[in-house]
């Protein structure tokens, strides 16, 4: 059953908070910790701006003025992950 959540109500941790029907274990908390925070020092994977323009450009191909090609790097480790890295691919 899905659950609709109010804008106002999410926040970058607010996934903590909902039931997991499907949640891996997780037996050592200070690992799991050290990967949250890990992670939640990592850019984000897309920018509100690359997600408007990304909205323009599919309405453009719904309408048929355009054609959706995609492509990406999905296997960077995340290391790899940062702000230089993804803009000297792009």
């Amino acid at each position: 059953m899905s659950r609709t959540i109010d804008k106002a109500d999410w926040h970058p941790a607010s996934w903590q908070s909902r039931p997991a029907a499907q949640q891996a274990s997780y037996p050592d908390q200070a690992a799991l910790d050290r990967a949250v925070s890990d992670l939640s020092r990592l850019p984000p994977i897309v920018t509100s701006w690359e997600v408007d323009g990304l909205r323009d450009l599919i309405a453009k191909a719904q309408r048929g003025e355009a054609f959706v090609l995609q492509g990406g790097d999905c296997a960077e480790t995340f290391d790899e992950c940062t702000s230089e890295n993804i803009v000297a691919k792009l």
